[in-house]
């Protein structure tokens, strides 16, 4: 008796204490403070300890919110982002000020945030000005930039890397980057020597990142200096965050820490980790239990309410059809008593909601095959629109995939299956019904503009057939605008293999040399040899794809302009990469084959040296690749800035020649710039000579190689534009006697 007593006891302590426990947990969560001023704080979000996720600590001060020394101005848990306030430097020009100015500088490395690509953009108010921004991933760097010329005598509108500019002092990008959290924004007076005074029409300059939606809320209308005393200096900048560094996978596998909550609510895979987003027709915040109630019917029309599984019904007390309006009628006895009726003939009711889902799934799929047909047809006919240039039939070159096929082939495109992309759309990788793998472009499309220029390179795209250029399989034309399925390349791109050695082998310069090589097929094929003459117009490291032999792919034909036989020009609005842009395309707005050229000498220069041709800095000055290269022929410190693997494998005389053609194709005036034609002769002549040196010793050491100019004139102060490479020749290349 006593030892059922003694068990009884511990029993009730044991629930006792359980129960405490539990009144402090409860306690804990709702002591929680969930505002700061303004400022709602929903979780994981918090203040006091056992109140927020790792990462997630913010601290109230003054009533104002922040997240170590970022102030946030709103949290979104529903979208999985946040609204901060960045910090912004003006750059007021003196009379004839010139140089480069940091206007912005963020970082948001080490916290759990990263800057939104869909709802920031890069935006830049001056006159006369060039505004760029550059940041970086483990993997890539990345630069933008875009100009606005105030000049009494012309007005340029310049678009750049997908920017938009106008007369008025103002230029911006829409798209940036996906996943970057770091990035520095300048200001460069003084471009190109267009303008005396480089700011005449403005008193003050500043370029930054900055959420469009409110910055168009707010500020319609004002510009320059207007709109930063409206703001006071201080933007808005749109972040995502994400949950620890774990995959999707990896954070369910523990219960216990997995942070998406609530039953209403999924794990998508983002930049770094992961984050949580309610199910469609759900709302409000999935970290939380119960944080995700309906708030949308997933049947359309409706004008009653949404019950709790999303279908539509009439509000308590009423009756009648919720899909018309006014439907729902107080109820009667009579009615009450037809239900009764209806009720007892549960087998009919059955079949009436049967029908009724069957009529709703009808006429959901003919509305998409309506949508699809006209879609078909409006993206078939601005195809024809496109040929009308040629004879042949576009779409006998290519096959038409049907977007049912597509949509099964990426998974109705899930987020696990991008693999790669950036401002205008996203590639997800496929497998189609025959085990085919492909790479499936699905564009970001924000205007009719980049539409037409998506359907321009579906057309260029069909004319071109080359073991160099990325073979481009087919499109879809059911979509508002065209999927494009190309073979997929797993290599990653040329810029990766260069810079990034943690993931990518150094490339040997054999490796190099032949790549070179057969870049220069691919841009001399698209010139003089496709069905039609084809400007490229973006010919960077970052748009030639490497096989898994490292065979290059020349891709991206999203800014490629087609030309008719006779026509060895064509007047456009400046499009390309800066770093890459020819100087004399960008002054004039003239496009032609010597343009690409030019970036085609730019890509050598990245493979003599390994160094990116987009401008970073480094120790407080911006770098760019042209000027450093130009700069070291001028003063004979070539030796300098070449690959050490490069240096220790070629032999001198191969170096001195690929350094010679890279000087030539870097020509301000295109006309003194060889054809592609020429420049792969020349390169294929290097090949045939064996460029490996003798294993026997070094390939070129300083002792052995000199690389002589003998006059560099004409420069200026602004970048690619400013250095006339007017060498008359590279010589000065001498042998030492090693048999001693």
């Amino acid at each position: 008796m006593m030892t059922m007593m003694k068990k009884s006891v511990i029993c009730m302590c044991l629930l006792l204490l359980l129960l405490l426990a539990i009144s402090r947990a409860e306690s804990s969560i709702n002591s929680c403070t969930r505002r700061c001023g303004k400022v709602d704080i929903p979780f994981p979000f918090g203040i006091e300890s056992d109140c927020f996720l790792p990462g997630f600590h913010v601290v109230c001060n003054n009533s104002k919110l922040y997240s170590g020394d970022i102030q946030i101005l709103n949290i979104d848990p529903d979208e999985s982002q946040a609204t901060i306030i960045q910090k912004i430097a003006l750059v007021y020009p003196q009379n004839n000020s010139t140089g480069v100015h940091i206007s912005t500088e963020m970082d948001l490395t080490g916290s759990p945030f990263r800057f939104s690509d869909d709802r920031n953009i890069f935006s830049a108010y001056g006159c006369n000005f060039v505004a760029f921004f550059n940041t970086s991933t483990p993997n890539t760097q990345y630069g933008g930039s875009c100009s606005a010329l105030c000049n009494d005598v012309v007005n340029y509108i310049n678009v750049i890397n997908g920017s938009y500019s106008d007369a008025d002092g103002f230029c911006q990008i829409d798209h940036i980057p996906w996943g970057m959290q770091q990035f520095t924004s300048y200001i460069i007076l003084d471009f190109a020597g267009f303008s005396d005074s480089p700011s005449q029409n403005s008193s003050c300059l500043f370029s930054t990142l900055v959420d469009r939606q409110s910055l168009f809320d707010a500020s319609s209308g004002l510009r320059g200096c207007d709109l930063y005393e409206r703001y006071q200096g201080q933007f808005p900048v749109a972040v995502d965050w994400f949950i620890s560094k774990a995959s999707c996978y990896e954070a369910n596998l523990n219960s216990t820490t997995y942070a998406c909550r609530s039953r209403n609510s999924f794990c998508f895979e983002s930049f770094g980790g992961y984050s949580c987003i309610c199910n469609y027709g759900y709302q409000g915040n999935p970290y939380i239990e119960d944080g995700c109630p309906v708030v949308t019917c997933r049947m359309p029309n409706c004008y009653g309410v949404c019950l709790d599984d999303g279908m539509c019904g009439c509000p308590p007390g009423k009756s009648g059809s919720p899909f018309r309006p006014n439907g729902c009628n107080a109820k009667d006895p009579r009615i009450r008593n037809i239900l009764m009726i209806i009720s007892a003939s549960a087998g009919g009711s059955v079949l009436i909601c049967f029908a009724i889902v069957a009529l709703w799934r009808i006429l959901r799929k003919k509305n998409l095959q309506n949508r699809k047909k006209k879609f078909y047809r409006r993206n078939l006919d601005l195809l024809r629109k496109e040929q009308s240039s040629t004879d042949e039939i576009v779409t006998e070159r290519m096959k038409i995939y049907e977007l049912d096929e597509l949509e099964k082939a990426t998974n109705y495109f899930d987020k696990t299956r991008v693999v790669g992309g950036g401002g205008h759309g996203k590639v997800y990788k496929g497998i189609l019904s025959d085990q085919r793998v492909v790479a499936i472009k699905k564009p970001k499309i924000t205007n009719e503009c980049e539409l037409g220029q998506f359907i321009n390179e579906v057309f260029i795209l069909s004319q071109t057939n080359h073991r160099n250029v990325v073979k481009f399989m087919g499109c879809c034309l059911q979509t508002e605008v065209p999927l494009l399925v190309f073979e997929f390349i797993s290599g990653g791109t040329l810029s990766d293999h260069l810079l990034n050695h943690e993931q990518f082998s150094p490339l040997s310069f054999e490796d190099r040399l032949r790549i070179a090589y057969e870049v220069a097929r691919a841009l001399s094929y698209i010139h003089s040899e496709a069905s039609i003459t084809i400007f490229h117009r973006d010919v960077k490291s970052s748009n030639i794809l490497l096989d898994e032999r490292n065979t290059a792919k020349l891709a991206d034909f999203g800014a490629s302009r087609a030309v008719t036989c006779d026509k060895n020009s064509i007047t456009t609005i400046v499009q390309g990469t800066y770093g890459y842009l020819d100087p004399e395309y960008h002054q004039t707005g003239r496009l032609t084959n010597k343009s690409d050229v030019y970036s085609f000498g730019v890509i050598l220069a990245e493979l003599l040296t390994g160094r990116t041709a987009i401008p970073y800095q480094k120790n407080n000055e911006v770098r760019h690749l042209v000027m450093d290269f130009v700069a070291s022929l001028k003063d004979n410190s070539l030796l300098e800035i070449i690959d050490p693997l490069v240096l220790e494998e070629a032999k001198e005389e191969i170096l001195g020649k690929f350094a010679r053609l890279i000087e030539r194709c870097l020509k301000l005036n295109g006309d003194e710039r060889p054809t592609m034609k020429e420049v792969e002769e020349e390169l294929e002549a290097m090949r045939a000579k064996k460029p490996k040196a003798n294993s026997n010793g070094p390939g070129v050491t300083a002792s052995c190689f000199n690389l002589g100019v003998n006059s560099l004139g004409g420069t200026s102060s602004f970048f690619y534009t400013c250095f006339d490479i007017e060498a008359n020749s590279l010589g000065g290349i001498t042998s030492t006697d090693t048999s001693m």
